[in-house]
């Protein structure tokens, strides 16, 4: 049996090498998706019992926040179904989008 043969069963290396960058992409997107929601967080505490210009500060802060999380969330759903998942109910409950300040 050739060596041919015996591989046409399995994933090239370059298969696997473009599978596993992928996965690091996704994983990546996944962080700063985590990293938005945190910093939202911090901007919806500190943004309590704030009034006039304060208030406005940290409603814009929030607003562009959220924006680059709903960007990024959505770059994650894309990276997805690049691979092949297009079921995105855990992504809904892992990266939920507080509602907009105002």
């Amino acid at each position: 049996m050739s060596s041919t043969s015996k591989n046409l069963g399995s994933p090239l290396a370059v298969e696997v090498e473009i599978r596993a960058e992928k996965a690091s992409a996704m994983r990546r997107v996944a962080h700063r998706v985590e990293f938005l929601l945190a910093e939202l967080s911090k901007v919806e505490v500190a943004s309590l019992g704030t009034q006039g210009a304060e208030r406005a500060r940290h409603v814009a802060r929030h607003q562009a926040l959220r924006a680059e999380a709903e960007k990024q969330r959505w770059y994650l759903i894309v990276q997805r179904e690049a691979m092949g998942l297009y079921r995105h109910d855990d992504i809904d409950e892992l990266y939920r989008l507080p509602t907009p300040l105002r």
